[in-house]
């Protein structure tokens, strides 16, 4: 991590600056919530208490695979027939856990699903999250790889998306370098500048602590906590309707109780699911 040249700022700005970031959010949803007239709608809404019989499916096609698992690898043990009903039990990302009159479970396809009548018989909606309907997932989670300041670093990271454009992410990454191992907590604000594009640009800001542990033989530095501020750019990019690629560049500011501060650049790419 290589020195930089502004002074140390103060644990009351650091404050001042957390506080700005919480005014962006609360202004932000403030503003959704007067502007946004369209209904949230998401795929579990399937599965809400309206009504029981939204709960029981009737076979609608000549017949339907009862699974042991929620995959096509699993094999088929049983062969639900049409007219034959089916409780809906529980749901695992495209598979569906039934249960038949004969008190079998298995596992059909979310395709099959939408192919069954309910007990009015009428065809099953089954509302499917896609690319471009952003109000069916606001949660979202990543794995990403990269480096900082010339060290591997792997993360996690967690994200809540507050409007169409604004997310708080909560990220924990580990750095390993040659001289120390590093582990970085922070909490980010995201702006995403065009929601609807599959190639979509976003910027973030965020402020954290890194935990910064030297190796033994090779420092005789000792081990120190220190605050932190990013902020960075990156783009996202969907593959398919709930899985993305999304790379970053952040710069870090590191806050030390040295005569000069810190600061190193990150880069990470990965792969992040919403849900």
């Amino acid at each position: 991590m290589k020195p930089c040249s502004f002074k140390m700022m103060s644990m009351h700005t650091l404050f001042t600056v957390s506080v700005l970031i919480a005014a962006i959010f609360f202004a932000s949803n403030l503003y959704a919530n007067e502007q946004n007239t369209a209904k949230i709608s998401s795929w579990w809404s399937f599965f809400s208490s309206d009504a029981e019989q939204a709960l029981i499916l009737k076979v609608a096609e000549p017949f339907v695979d009862l699974r042991s698992g929620p995959a096509t690898g699993y094999p088929v043990f049983h062969v639900s027939e049409r007219g034959e009903t089916l409780t809906v039990l529980s749901r695992k990302t495209d598979w569906i856990k039934v249960q038949d009159s004969s008190e079998r479970i298995g596992w059909v396809s979310s395709a099959d699903i939408q192919k069954m009548h309910n007990t009015e018989d009428q065809p099953v909606a089954l509302d499917e999250p896609k690319f471009g309907d952003y109000t069916t997932h606001p949660w979202e989670a990543g794995l990403l790889t990269g480096d900082f300041d010339k060290s591997a670093v792997n993360s996690a990271y967690v994200g809540y998306w507050m409007t169409e454009n604004l997310s708080l992410e909560l990220w924990a990454s580990q750095v390993l370098g040659d001289a120390s191992e590093s582990k970085l907590l922070s909490l980010n604000i995201v702006h995403q500048v065009f929601p609807t594009w599959r190639f979509s640009p976003f910027f973030t800001l965020g402020a954290g602590k890194i935990f910064i542990k030297p190796k033994a033989t090779l420092s005789n530095e000792s081990e120190r906590n220190e605050d932190t501020l990013n902020v960075g750019m990156g783009v996202r990019y969907y593959l398919s309707n709930r899985y993305f690629l999304r790379f970053e560049v952040k710069d870090y500011k590191i806050f030390t109780n040295r005569e000069t501060n810190e600061e190193a650049i990150e880069w990470k790419l990965g792969l992040s699911v919403f849900f």
